[in-house]
C-alpha cells in the first residue's frame, strides 16, 4: 500500500472552535485492511460471545466517497489537547517518537480507564494507524475502495440489532480514520453495550472522528473491551485484536494474518523506540481495568462535553 501523503488542512483550534475535517490524505496502514471491531450489540456488557452476523445483502459497489467525508468541518465547544498539568503520569520516559503534543492525551485514557500501559501501547497504535496524524483517512480517495467497503459491511450488518446513527450512510460510506484508525460506524456506536440508545456518538458526522479527544474516548472503549471479553495472550496479541478479535480465536491464530499482524507490531515498536520490557511504564501484560468507571464517566473525562458541527470549511 502506498504511502503517499497529501495534506491540504490542518485542524487548527481555536477558542471554542475546531476545524477538523478530512484535513490529511493517506494511505495509512501496512497491514491489511482493518477488519471491523468486535459487533457492537446493544444491551448491557456480557462476556458472551455475540453471534456470528446475519450476511449482508450484496451491494452495489460504493461509486465515491461521500460528501461528508471531503469536505472540512467546523467543532464548536472542542476541546484543545490535554497538557502536561492535567495528568500525572510521566511524559519523558519511554515514549520514543510519540510526539509530546500527544502524550497527555495518552496518558490520559491510562488514567480515565485505569489500563496500566494503555498510553505508551496506544502510542503505537497511533504510528501504525495514523501516523500520529489526527485527521488521517482510510476510505477518502476512490482507490481506497476496501476500507469503505468494511465500514459499509460494518453498518449494514449491524445497525438492526444496534441503535441508529444519525449519520448512518454517511459513516456506512466513510471508511475509517482518525488518531487510531477507528471504523466510522463502530466508532459512532461506541458505549452501546452500557448505554443503549444514550451512547454519546449516535448522534454525531462521522467528521468527528478527526477530533483527537473524540478517537481518544473511542479508543479508550475498544481497548477495555478487547481486553475484558476476548483472549488476549500477550501485548502482541492486543494488537492483533485491535484490528480482528476473530483472529483471537483457536481457529484465528492458525490464520496467516495472526502472525503476520504481530511481526509487524514487533517491528513497528522498534520504529516507535518504545520499550514494552520497562515495567515501570508498560507492564508485562496490559489487563482489562479492575475499577472500570464505566462509558459515561470515561467520555465526561476524555471529552468532557460532546462537540457540536459548525459550518463547512471553504
Amino acid at each position: 500500500m502506498s504511502k503517499t501523503v497529501r495534506y491540504i488542512v490542518g485542524t487548527i483550534v481555536t477558542t471554542g472552535v475546531t476545524i477538523g475535517g478530512v484535513a490529511l490524505y493517506q494511505r495509512l496502514r501496512g497491514l491489511p485492511q482493518q477488519a471491523s471491531p468486535e459487533p457492537q450489540q446493544g444491551g448491557t456488557s456480557s462476556p458472551t460471545p455475540a453471534p456470528a452476523p446475519a450476511p449482508a445483502p450484496a451491494p452495489a459497489p460504493v461509486p465515491a466517497p461521500h460528501d461528508s467525508s471531503l469536505r472540512p468541518i467546523s467543532w464548536e465547544g472542542a476541546l484543545p489537547l490535554p497538557n502536561a498539568s492535567e495528568v500525572k503520569g510521566d511524559l519523558d520516559r519511554n515514549w520514543g517518537t510519540v510526539p509530546k503534543e500527544l502524550r497527555p492525551l495518552l496518558l490520559r485514557i491510562e488514567e480515565a480507564t485505569g489500563i496500566l500501559g494503555a498510553a505508551r501501547f496506544l502510542g503505537v497504535v497511533a504510528a501504525q494507524e495514523s501516523g500520529f496524524r489526527p485527521n488521517a483517512h482510510n476510505g477518502d480517495e476512490f482507490e481506497e475502495q476496501g476500507e469503505r467497503n468494511a465500514s459499509w459491511r460494518a453498518y449494514h450488518n449491524n445497525k438492526d440489532r444496534n441503535p441508529p446513527l444519525m449519520f448512518g450512510e454517511q459513516a456506512a460510506n466513510f471508511g475509517s480514520g482518525g488518531l487510531f484508525g477507528a471504523l466510522a460506524p463502530y466508532a459512532l456506536w461506541t458505549g452501546v453495550q452500557e448505554l443503549k440508545d444514550k451512547a454519546p456518538l449516535l448522534g454525531s458526522d462521522p467528521r468527528i472522528l478527526f477530533l483527537p479527544r473524540v478517537a481518544a474516548f473511542c479508543a479508550a472503549v475498544y481497548l477495555q473491551r478487547v481486553l475484558a471479553y476476548h483472549d488476549v495472550r500477550d501485548i502482541p496479541d492486543l494488537k492483533v485484536g485491535w484490528g480482528s478479535v476473530s483472529l483471537l480465536t483457536e481457529q484465528g491464530r492458525k490464520d496467516a494474518d495472526y502472525m503476520r499482524i504481530r511481526n509487524k507490531w514487533a517491528e513497528d515498536v522498534k520504529k516507535v523506540g518504545i520499550d514494552l520490557g520497562d515495567v515501570a511504564t508498560v507492564p508485562k501484560m496490559l489487563v482489562a481495568s479492575p475499577k472500570w468507571p464505566g462509558v459515561q464517566a470515561v467520555f465526561d473525562q476524555l471529552v468532557v462535553k460532546l462537540p457540536t458541527p459548525g459550518k463547512a470549511v471553504a
